[in-house]
């Protein structure tokens, strides 16, 4: 009788851990949205807008006296994690927008996104 109630009581404490998923939530950079990429125009928008845009860029890399390249780079990571299993499941969305100001111009831009998503 006293293994059952052990077996009993070792079961609902692995019940009860187990029902305990833990969310969380990971934002690294500057958030970069498609709705705010697609207000850039080559030729048109200014380092004064993409700046209001986006803040002040994860990297900027001087090319010569007239040209730069500014680089945002977003990581937003979801996951759920269970105290005995480990993360079950995540999505990962990693984001980086390139561009290219000549003068004070935006001359280029190139976004990519990359998402990943584990469930088990």
């Amino acid at each position: 009788m006293k293994n059952i109630t052990k077996l009993l009581f070792a079961l609902c404490t692995v019940i009860i851990l187990t029902a305990c998923a833990q969310k969380n939530l990971v934002e690294q950079g500057t958030p970069l949205n498609k709705e705010k990429i697609d207000n850039i125009v080559e030729g048109s928008t200014t380092e004064a807008q993409i700046l209001s845009l986006f803040g002040e860029p994860t990297s900027k890399k001087v090319i010569n006296s007239n040209e730069a390249q500014w680089t945002y780079k977003y990581t937003k990571k979801s996951s759920t994690s269970h105290p005995l299993i480990g993360e079950t499941q995540y999505d990962i969305i990693e984001g980086t927008l390139d561009v290219l100001i000549t003068k004070g111009t935006v001359i280029w831009f190139n976004y990519d996104e990359n998402r990943k998503q584990k469930k088990w």
